[in-house]
């Protein structure tokens, strides 16, 4: 097992995940379509990747992140563009009846082509005409057999691109558009047996759309609530590494790891082990109570940390609008103060100045793994953070 920081993991790297996996294959086989509800870093991408990886018999993935996007015609364009380079599903999109543009990106097709480039070239093509494009889209995932594989269609990052939609009021009106779009497609009857779809990302889709009022666009999925590890796995997560990388943490080492950080997080205990592992210079003898405290305050915590935690603050940015920004700031300066957090009742000034927004952005910040609701107080899940 490789410990690796920063980008998805899959395959043997994917620790601890068994039950997850196995829980949604389980649910899509009973035709669901799934809201994956995750904190930040606790590893929702490298569960989609695995799914996309590893798919089960009779079953076709593909995978389409869409966080650069900025319009519904990403989305679509991603989409056929995965799908435009599987042999199976190729030959019925050239028979498409595109426009002219887009019958010339896919002319130009080659087994080697690179999905990226692909996805840029379609996204220029559609242009305005996605919905048409969406169309064909459809017409022909219903010409699919109705035996032999289904097909799951995971978009990564959809709330990401419908906030910076929603934040532009030209273009609210094909964010509504695009998630009635998804919606008829995860609908529609002769569709039902054969593709399923998995959304997920960084910021809770729940609350973007709560904010615009479009909640009811997404009731129909089936909610999947991915969280950290719990702490026995985590202390086997870090012996198991230690024995791969021969850097062997003895049990109070261990337990001191995770009580500083507090919230096993998979990142952030991959990011302690990688970052003592450095300060000790692989030798295991090097590790004391010092070292690992040190550890956690300098390299962690400290600014050469700030990489590694930065994204909680820009995720809140995309979020919120600018008042609700403002509480959710407010909220964590007062959480952060003290280990056992702030009470409810010293945030009556935060709650008078609007219910509803108050109301709104705890909901998110707990969803998204910033703070918990413990006691009659809000205190922060992760020391770290």
């Amino acid at each position: 097992m490789r410990n690796i920081t920063g980008q998805a993991v899959v395959d043997d790297d994917l620790y601890g995940r068994d039950y997850e996996i196995a829980r949604l294959w389980e649910k899509l086989e009973q035709g669901e379509h799934i809201l994956m509800l995750a904190p930040r870093r606790v590893g929702k991408t490298s569960l989609m990747l695995e799914l996309d990886r590893a798919p089960r018999k009779n079953w076709d993935v593909i995978y389409v992140d869409v966080e650069r996007g900025d319009s519904p015609a990403d989305c679509i364009a991603s989409i056929f563009a995965e799908l435009a380079t599987r042999p199976q599903y190729r030959s019925r999109f050239e028979a498409i009846p595109f426009s002219n543009a887009v019958k010339d990106v896919f002319g130009r097709l080659s087994v080697s082509v690179d999905t990226g480039i692909l996805r840029v070239e379609l996204k220029q093509a559609i242009g305005r005409e996605w919905e048409h494009a969406a169309d064909q889209l459809t017409a022909r995932l219903t010409s699919l057999p109705s035996t032999g594989s289904n097909l799951l269609i995971i978009i990564d990052e959809l709330p990401l691109l419908l906030s910076r939609m929603l934040r532009a009021e030209e273009r609210k009106r094909d964010a509504e558009l695009l998630l009635s779009r998804l919606r008829s497609w995860r609908q529609a009857p002769e569709l039902r047996t054969r593709v399923r779809t998995l959304v997920g990302g960084s910021i809770g889709l729940e609350g973007v759309l709560r904010r615009s009022g479009l909640s009811g666009s997404i009731n129909d999925l089936s909610p999947f609530r991915l969280d950290s590890w719990d702490r026995p796995t985590a202390v086997e997560f870090l012996k198991s590494l230690g024995g791969d990388y021969g850097f062997h943490l003895d049990e109070r080492a261990i337990a001191h790891i995770l009580d500083l950080l507090r919230d096993p997080v998979p990142y952030h205990v991959q990011l302690f082990f990688a970052a003592l592992r450095d300060a000790c210079k692989g030798q295991p003898s090097r590790v004391s109570s010092e070292v690992i405290e040190r550890c956690f305050a300098e390299r962690l915590a400290g600014a050469s940390g700030t990489a590694h935690l930065d994204h909680y603050a820009t995720r809140l940015e995309i979020a919120f609008d600018e008042n609700e920004h403002e509480v959710a700031r407010d909220i964590l300066s007062r959480a952060c103060r003290r280990a056992a957090g702030v009470n409810l009742a010293e945030l009556e000034d935060l709650q008078q100045r609007s219910e509803q927004t108050f109301r709104s952005v705890l909901r998110d910040l707990e969803a998204d793994g910033y703070i918990k609701h413990e006691n009659s107080r809000l205190k922060f899940r992760s020391n770290l953070l």
